[in-house]
């Protein structure tokens, strides 16, 4: 479509295939990996499905963002470890007739960890009007917040009804190293700040937010607590059931299905908890308004 604008929702991609996590997680190091870590993520792979649900989620998501946007605009994925790569898709708009360029971050929390490399992805491309409008972080957007909330009263719904008002909200989102934090990343600010909207609109009476999918050879200090070490206190407190939100990622993939839905399951089992995980935003209607008003207001 000649003189679109076209929007570019980047993520960091996922392998497709069992195959292709060798390779995927190479890219995402930047490194060779050893053979027996590969093995051993491929193993959680199968867990899973056999393949990262995310690629075809952003595609679904850019799909229906476009729908919601309307006659002069296109939505396309672009990933920074898998394909397409954010240069496929930049470079297909171009072909497709795009007038300008709209890259925005599927984090909504600026970090040089991600939206640091996801930036990085979009220098060199373009010139003048198609020269990628990058965005950064939108984490306060209101319809972003009303599309947790909404998500949070459905997980909610789980619990048998003469205990839902007493369980639980644990806000998740990725750990980092604490020397980005440090250094002035405004990352843990903005979770935290995204939580206390979403809690303060539902007036959640007992919530925590922890972090999780720490990595797993790293040395240096991270952000903490763990989700394992808030459902140790939360069942030390005697406290019955708790939902697990994760705020920090607006698609399923290796984090929400394996980590919360496998790992921190089998955890707040072992502790005598009742578990239960708000869903992802994927395709939420509501979500995706957030996202086009995410794009027109920053146009």
């Amino acid at each position: 479509m000649a003189n679109h604008t076209a929007v570019i929702l980047i993520a960091l991609g996922g392998p497709e295939s069992l195959d292709d996590v060798g390779p995927f997680m190479a890219a995402f190091m930047g490194r060779p990996v050893p053979p027996p870590v590969v093995t051993t993520v491929i193993e959680r792979y199968k867990l899973i499905g056999g393949k990262s649900p995310l690629p075809g989620l952003v595609k679904a998501q850019a799909a229906a963002l476009a729908r919601v946007l309307g006659g002069s605009f296109l939505a396309y994925e672009g990933f920074r470890y898998s394909h397409p790569t954010v240069q496929e898709s930049f470079e297909k708009a171009i072909r497709n007739g795009a007038r300008r360029v709209v890259a925005l971050s599927m984090s909504p929390f600026a970090t040089e960890v991600t939206t640091g490399a996801y930036r990085s992805a979009c220098e060199g491309l373009g010139s003048g009007e198609t020269c990628p409008l990058f965005i950064a972080s939108w984490h306060d957007n209101p319809l972003f917040v009303n599309a947790w909330q909404e998500k949070v009263l459905d997980g909610l719904q789980r619990f048998p009804a003469d205990r839902r008002k007493n369980a639980v909200v644990l806000f998740t989102s990725h750990s980092i190293p604490v020397r980005y934090i440090s250094a002035g990343d405004p990352y843990k600010h903005q979770v935290e700040e995204t939580v206390k909207l979403i809690s303060d609109g539902l007036a959640l009476q007992q919530t925590y937010v922890a972090w999780q999918s720490k990595g797993a050879r790293t040395t240096e200090p991270w952000l903490e607590p763990a989700v394992e070490t808030v459902l140790d206190k939360i069942a030390r407190e005697g406290q019955r059931d708790v939902l697990q939100v994760p705020v920090g990622f607006t698609c399923d993939h290796m984090e929400t299905l394996y980590d919360i839905d496998i790992v921190h399951r089998a955890h707040a089992k072992m502790l005598g908890i009742g578990f239960e995980r708000a869903e992802s935003l994927n395709t939420s209607p509501l979500f995706i308004r957030a996202l086009a008003d995410v794009v027109k207001n920053n146009l």
